[in-house]
């Protein structure tokens, strides 16, 4: 749109003051006008008005209005003033508002959004005129709103080169799929009415009991459930989603199967039935992609008389100035299309319009004709020609876009197999530029998964394994999330460089993952998007991705070069886009499976792990703290990096302060202090067990030479008496009884360690220096001490 839409952010409170004001205005000047006005000729007042208003609207003139009765006490400005005052307080400030419910961050936001153009100003305005205009005596009011939708219907019908179109425009509702579904709840009305004529209006259902009952065809691509609305609103229970076409992206988003819909309704009229409507796509909100329009035409020329309604973002190419001649040749053949049209020129306040040929017996009521006044004040406030500019617009951005994108050869457009030679198809004028953009990073890793799967599964059955079908698909699963991450690293980083361009993550689900959407039309006229941030945002993308191929790089070898620092464990973490993770294994464990690590191990694990990434980010930014859900363990996560070959320093860096971390004073003394709160736990449990054993006793087996009386007279038979011991690699305390077992049994057998495997960050080791200290002595007479209270921690009662 041009620079006119532009203007400089000012208070909300300001801005609600002169909406009102201007209201009070206009109203006021029409009220004075109208008394001004004389009175009109006897008989030239008809009480109501049944034409369309088409012919009217090429009248040049309107006839003289007939004067309305005036009351003579109005309220006075002082006695509306406060009204308006209490009423601008709710919008402007939102205090009185549960803060509970809604969070803080989303009123700013929503404060931020709802601040109005020119335009906006002057559509929130005419809204108001809307019941000024219910005030006008009967003939004025519907001659004003046939006039109004006579105008709008020329202009659109023009525009979207549809012959004698009518313009219905939606209730406005809180969502736009709402709005969106009232207008193919008004095509159901009138394809209802040329099917079924007028006795639907008085026999209800019963006439599709007489005649056959609807069936509506809804297209798989359409993403609303408009099921239950249509039930509600007439009455209609078949309504049947057609079979998606198989391909390679029907997961994604499916397209009408033109031979299943066939049968369908070669069924459907046998069984006594009446095909209604096909509900088809025409652009879709995912993919772009298109129904075959042309086929579902031959299907109603010779099945069936069906009303044929579409929907989609492709239809706006319908308003550029040199649009195909077979998109125009089919699309202006169906019987009624529903468009956001607000939401391509980024206009507030307007509704959705529902663009439909007139069928005989229909006439608009004044209530559907005077809401096109929101569009015939844009119209006329924007033009035709600011219209198609800003359409074409968003369609430029879609070229430019891809043009960057096929520039990139990491990146993969979804749905395009030869983005390279489709991109100059697209630039040559010989195709349409998509009115959607899917892209994401192009992993090379989970399609080689997914391949081999498909191999496993599409192998001849005596040369199945189950197994090796199952590791498959637990490759994939794991190359998927990994992919997904990447998309996810990739829109932290950039998407908040590029909000004027509308570009947000979505799910795409199956083995597709996670992707970015770029839809022009849905964004691009109310950020004032233009070439500058498409090329920004390509220019950043390129600038990232050596980073991520060094990244993905280092992932593969991260295993290999593992395996030289035997004091680290690779361990996984989820959705991290970095090389990987490891956890440094202090010797104190190192013998133990970590899947045997009870919960003081991982304790102390954890601990010198988050100690050792704290010394690690005083050096390095890129490295982090994560936890590994299948150990429970905290770990070093290595972030992206800028050159694949600096993960082996990286390694060795993260080994090497890892040893100096653990035989640290500060680890020694916390370790001291562990086995001294051990011994103290230990004698405790001693002490309890001879207090139990004293009272069960009782206090004369105590005495010197009473006891030994009782004990001869009665005697007990003495338990074992248990001892305690505190095991410094496990952290627990434990019968002496079980030590000396475990020993005699099992001294000679040792737990195998094995492998911890899997996953993420950005790095520059060239900047990275770390000093590694030498041990003093303190420290290694420190080792000596912790060692031999190892050995005398053991005792007896």
């Amino acid at each position: 749109l041009s620079s006119t839409f532009v203007r400089k952010p000012i208070n909300m409170s300001t801005e609600v003051q002169s909406t009102l004001q201007a209201a009070e205005t206009l109203v006021a000047s029409l009220d004075g006008k109208m008394e001004q006005q004389s009175q009109p000729s006897p008989g030239s007042a008809k009480s109501s008005s049944n034409d369309s208003g088409v012919e009217e609207a090429r009248k040049a003139s309107v006839s003289q209005p007939k004067p309305i009765d005036r009351r003579a006490s109005r309220l006075s400005s002082s006695a509306v003033s406060p009204v308006l005052e209490q009423l601008e307080q709710l919008i402007v400030n939102d205090d009185w508002l549960a803060r509970d419910e809604v969070p803080q961050q989303k009123h700013a936001k929503a404060k931020e959004g709802n601040r109005l153009s020119e335009l906006g100003r002057t559509l929130v305005t005419s809204s108001s005129l809307k019941a000024y205009i219910d005030l006008l005596g009967s003939h004025h009011r519907q001659s004003i709103a046939s006039w109004l939708f006579g105008n709008t219907s020329i202009t659109f019908s023009q525009l979207f080169r549809f012959p004698e179109a009518q313009v219905y425009c939606s209730e406005t509702e809180s969502t736009l799929a709402n709005a969106v579904r009232n207008g193919i709840g008004h095509a159901v009305r009138l394809a209802i009415k040329q099917a079924y004529g007028g006795e639907f209006a008085t026999k209800g259902w019963r006439v599709f009991v007489e005649q056959g009952a609807p069936v509506i065809y809804v297209s798989p691509a359409l993403h609303l459930d408009i099921a239950p609305y249509l039930a509600s609103e007439f009455g209609i229970s078949d309504i049947v989603v057609l079979p998606k076409l198989e391909g390679d992206l029907s997961e994604i988003e499916g397209r009408i199967d033109h031979q299943a819909f066939e049968r369908q309704l070669d069924e459907d009229i046998a069984a006594g039935k009446k095909p209604l409507m096909v509900l088809g796509v025409v652009g879709s909100s995912i993919l772009g992609q298109n129904d075959m329009i042309s086929k579902l035409l031959d299907s109603r020329k010779n099945k069936a008389r069906f009303w044929l309604h579409i929907v989609g973002q492709a239809v706006a190419a319908l308003t550029l100035r040199e649009p195909t001649e077979v998109l125009v040749h089919v699309l202006s053949q169906v019987d009624s299309m529903t468009l956001p049209l607000a939401l391509w020129l980024g206009i507030p306040a307007a509704p959705v319009i529902t663009i439909h040929r007139s069928i005989e017996g229909y006439k608009p009521t004044y209530r559907a004709k005077l809401d096109t006044l929101p569009w015939w004040v844009a119209s006329q406030y924007l033009t035709t020609k600011r219209i198609t500019d800003s359409i074409e617009n968003a369609y430029f951005l879609s070229k430019v876009m891809l043009k960057g994108l096929s520039a990139l050869e990491q990146m993969e457009i979804v749905g395009v197999d030869n983005v390279v030679d489709f991109a100059n198809k697209v630039f040559k004028n010989q195709y349409i530029a998509p009115s959607v953009l899917i892209f994401k990073y192009k992993y090379a890793q989970l399609k080689e998964a997914i391949a081999a799967h498909k191999k496993l599964l599409t192998a001849p059955e005596e040369e199945r394994n189950v197994s090796d079908i199952e590791k498959a698909a637990k490759l994939i699963d794991i190359e998927l999330e990994y992919a997904e991450s990447l998309n996810s690293w990739l829109g932290q980083g950039l998407l908040g460089e590029c909000t004027p361009l509308g570009i947000h993550m979505i799910e795409l689900g199956g083995f597709y993952g996670t992707a970015f959407r770029f839809c022009p039309l849905e964004h691009a006229a109310a950020n004032n998007s233009n070439m500058d941030h498409v090329q920004k945002f390509v220019k950043q993308l390129s600038e990232v991705m050596s980073i991520v191929d060094s990244t993905v790089a280092a992932r593969r070898s991260f295993t290999e070069m593992k395996e030289q620092f035997p004091a680290l464990a690779q361990l996984p973490v989820n959705k991290w886009a970095g090389v990987g993770a490891v956890c440094y294994i202090p010797s104190i464990v190192k013998e133990t499976n970590p899947e045997e690590w009870n919960e003081q191990q991982r304790h102390q694990v954890s601990m010198l792990n988050m100690e050792l990434v704290h010394s690690l980010r005083s050096v390095d930014s890129a490295f982090s703290s994560g936890e590994s859900a299948l150990f429970g363990v905290s770990c070093v996560k290595f972030g992206m990096l800028s050159d694949a070959n600096d993960l082996v320093d990286l390694m060795r860096m993260v080994s090497e302060r890892g040893k100096e971390i653990e035989s640290s004073q500060q680890y020694l003394d916390t370790l001291a202090e562990q086995i001294r709160k051990g011994i103290e736990a230990a004698n405790h449990q001693l002490k309890h067990e001879s207090d139990v054993r004293l009272q069960q006793e009782g206090v004369m087996r105590q005495l010197p030479i009473m006891g030994s009386l009782v004990n001869w007279f009665s005697p007990i038979e003495h338990p074992n008496i248990k001892g305690r011991s505190f095991n410094l690699k496990t952290g627990e305390i434990q019968a002496t009884d079980v030590l000396y077992k475990h020993k005699k049994g099992d001294s000679e057998m040792k737990t195998p360690m094995t492998p911890i495997e899997t996953p993420q960050a950005p790095h520059d080791f060239n900047k990275n220096t770390i000093v590694v200290e030498k041990k003093d002595s303190i420290q290694e007479e420190s080792v000596e001490e912790v060692e031999k209270s190892e050995e005398e921690v053991p005792a007896s009662a």
